[in-house]
């Protein structure tokens, strides 16, 4: 009995001893951090003291409400979370609060207003963070990486953007929509895709708060509102992330290199300003001129850009002239709404559009060498644009594009010759037998558009200065022409014509009259790949005095296939490289005989 009792004692106080005590059940608010952690339940409401296992759930419980703050303690939450309440979201440390999309859609998608996200790492998500029209919302102290988008504000106006470090996306950095009166600091951008950049419709999307504590690629954006009759240049700014002017005029940038943004520079509502010598390469428009006027883009470099070379978008009486636009995603030049403009001498080949003409009236596209287009693209597409002349090209097709409504169909009605010369289609193939440089037959552009002169090769043009005056020198020729020469002096007129060796070239030749009149001599030397070549054909009209000439053509570089040519470098390479070795082969065998042979002696 007396040992029963006591084995039952001894039980007894094991029990209670293995027991924690009631009161640890009860959850004390000192250390609340450590607290939310407690079986797993890392996320913690502060204002109704429950803690959820992940951040979804606290954001959707009942119990939370506009004004709370859901805090989150350090590790990884695989979640894609949609903030649809007024609160405020707080990772314990960006450096180990860690929100991993699953590379799926959105890691965070916030569509309530006066909503706060700081101090995350987002990682791994088609968006890392998107305010969609989210209003008075504060981005704050958070690290981005990996994924498509790092941060986008779309018609969420009046947000903070204030220390956050957006790096290694596929696409955008941080991009601002339509969301104007937003302000940024001390945002860095580095190594995305297109770093940094601000679009809209009104001149409110774009008044923006954003200092130089921005940087793309450690360089400091520079964002200029209500700037007026300034030079930007590289010694203006010897270190540029980003370039925007906003509601400015008399406005000249030149000698810039701009690159990975999406605008390598952005003109907005800005006027009678230009934009000369610059290189843009890598962003996803390289020229961006919208809701502007009278802007001039001219001998820039705007290639390999995701999206246009240059871009105008409601932008009238604006102008891109002797500008190199080859090789970007969608087009060369586009003009948007951007009626009484001029395309004038730019290079525009392997683009899906060269050149995009949309809603734009009234304007002139002249002298561009557009012929090249990538597979299934269009040398010029027209879309809903009427009275333009478009002549003195070099193309290979065109799109015109019909709408149909109300059982009406509206089909672009445009000039595609001045009533002289019409452009070079390389689809044509017509006959000259007059020998002027223009086809016997018309070219049918498409329905109610007809090139009626259409030109047998392509156009160039050269200056020529005299007494203080520069005339244009227009030449129509089947080759490819350099070296231009001409001299008023003794009547010499020059240059090389390139194609084909062996075959026959020509070039028609037209000089303004007014230029002849003043010139000293009144005998003009015409030669052609250093030669006098064989006239054919003069004539004149009440502006100028023609000449259309036949020629041997001189040996084109460009004929060479620079494939063969690498190919055959290759194979140079190979055999001198082989040869080497092979002589390093036997002059040490010859040592080594020798040295046999002194050692037998």
């Amino acid at each position: 009995m007396k040992a029963s009792l006591a084995v039952f004692v001894f039980s007894l106080v094991l029990i209670i001893l293995l027991i924690p005590p009631f009161s640890s059940f009860t959850l004390s608010y000192d250390g609340v951090d450590n607290v939310a952690q407690l079986n797993n339940l890392r996320v913690l409401n502060r204002n109704t003291g429950k803690s959820y296992a992940t951040i979804q759930e606290a954001i959707n419980a009942p119990e939370t409400l506009d004004g709370h703050e859901i805090f989150v303690a350090s590790g990884t939450y695989y979640e894609n979370v949609t903030i649809n309440k007024s609160l405020s979201l707080v990772g314990e440390d960006r450096g180990t609060t860690v929100i991993d999309g699953n590379r799926a859609a959105r890691v965070i998608y916030v569509t309530a207003n006066n909503v706060k996200v700081a101090n995350f790492a987002i990682r791994n998500g088609t968006f890392g963070l998107w305010l969609d029209n989210s209003q008075n919302s504060k981005i704050i102290g958070n690290t981005l990486q990996d994924g498509s988008y790092g941060i986008r504000l779309y018609y969420s106006r009046n947000a903070e953007v204030l220390d956050n470090n957006v790096y290694g996306y596929r696409s955008f950095g941080i991009e601002l929509n339509s969301s104007g009166n937003s302000t940024l600091r001390n945002n860095k951008m580095a190594e995305n895709k297109y770093n940094f950049g601000v679009d809209g419709r009104s001149l409110s999307d774009f008044i923006n708060d954003i200092d130089t504590s921005n940087t793309v690629n450690d360089k400091p954006i520079q964002y200029l509102i209500n700037r007026h009759n300034i030079t930007i240049d590289s010694f203006t700014f010897r270190e540029l992330g980003y370039l925007a002017l906003v509601n400015s005029t008399n406005i000249k940038v030149q000698n810039l290199m701009v690159q990975e943004n999406i605008q390598g520079i952005l003109f907005a509502f800005t006027a009678n300003s230009t934009i000369n010598n610059v290189n843009a390469r890598n962003n996803w428009n390289g020229v961006y001129v919208t809701h502007s006027w009278n802007v001039l883009a001219s001998e820039s470099n705007s290639n390999y850009n995701f999206d246009y070379g240059i871009k105008f978008f409601d932008s009238p009486r604006s102008s891109a002239l002797d500008n190199n636009v080859d090789n970007n995603g969608w087009a060369g030049v586009g003009l948007f709404g951007s009626p009484n403009s001029t395309v004038d001498g730019n290079e525009a080949n392997f683009h899906m559009y060269n050149l995009h003409i949309v809603y734009t009236n009234n304007s002139v596209i002249t002298g561009n060498n557009a012929g090249q287009s990538k597979p299934g693209g269009y040398s010029i597409a027209v879309y809903y644009s009427h009275n333009n002349l478009i002549c003195h090209n070099s193309f290979a097709n065109s799109l015109l594009y019909v709408e149909t409504k109300d059982q009406k169909t509206f089909v672009p009605r445009n000039s595609w010759d001045n009533g002289v010369d019409g452009n070079f289609w390389s689809s044509h193939g017509g006959a000259d037998a007059n020998q002027d440089g223009v086809g016997d037959s018309p070219y049918m552009v498409g329905e109610n558009n007809t090139d009626n002169h259409p030109l047998m090769g392509e156009f160039s043009k050269f200056a020529a200065d005299l007494g203080g005056k520069t005339y244009s020198i227009t030449i129509v020729s089947n080759s490819t022409l350099s070296q231009f020469h001409f001299s008023s002096e003794d009547g010499k007129i020059g240059f090389i014509a390139a194609g084909f060796n062996g075959t026959r070239g020509f070039a028609r030749v037209a000089i303004p009259n007014e230029l002849l009149l003043n010139m000293r001599s009144s005998n003009l030397t015409f030669l052609i790949n250093q030669e006098q070549p064989v006239l054919k054909r003069k004539w004149m009209d009440e502006t100028n005095t023609y000449w259309y000439f036949s020629y041997a053509n001189s040996m084109s570089e460009s004929v060479i296939d620079p494939w063969l040519m690498a190919v055959v470098a290759l194979v140079i390479l190979i055999v001198s490289a082989s040869a080497f070795v092979v002589f390093r082969k036997k002059r040490e065998s010859s040592k080594l005989l020798l040295k046999k042979s002194e050692t037998h002696g």
